[in-house]
């Protein structure tokens, strides 16, 4: 795998979610206010973390494959139990410490997270430059 063109996909990714967190955030404002919209654009925020340690990992497991080939599995499993516990706690904190509306959050979550396949898929077919 090429380190620059994963970076540059990594931030095709990245843009398109943020775009997605943005125009959702902004539809949970107009229809349903303040609130909601905090909701949408913490769940949205998730996935954005997620993206950003997900991108962070690869690259660490290429460099781990050159010096110690076989281990990369293991720090790619890691990383995906990481990112599944980073994601309870953000929806723990979000639902609990910061008492934000859950349909939205999970909405958010859900959109961004989908808007993340949608875009891995336009990329690899070169539909987005």
């Amino acid at each position: 795998m090429n380190f620059e063109s994963s970076d540059f996909d990594a931030k095709r990714i990245f843009r398109v979610q943020a775009f997605a967190v943005s125009g959702l955030a902004l539809l949970f404002y107009i229809f349903d206010g303040q609130s909601a919209a905090q909701g949408a654009f913490y769940g949205g925020a998730i996935v954005l973390f997620n993206t950003w340690v997900t991108h962070r990992r690869l690259k660490s497991a290429q460099e781990l494959a050159k010096i110690a080939p076989g281990r990369e599995v293991t720090a790619l499993y890691l990383a995906a139990i990481q990112r599944f516990v980073f994601t309870l706690v953000f929806f723990a904190v979000g639902m609990g410490w910061l008492q934000l509306d859950p349909v939205p959050m999970l909405v958010g979550f859900g959109v961004v997270q989908l808007s993340y396949f949608v875009s891995g898929f336009l990329i690899s077919h070169k539909s987005i430059k």
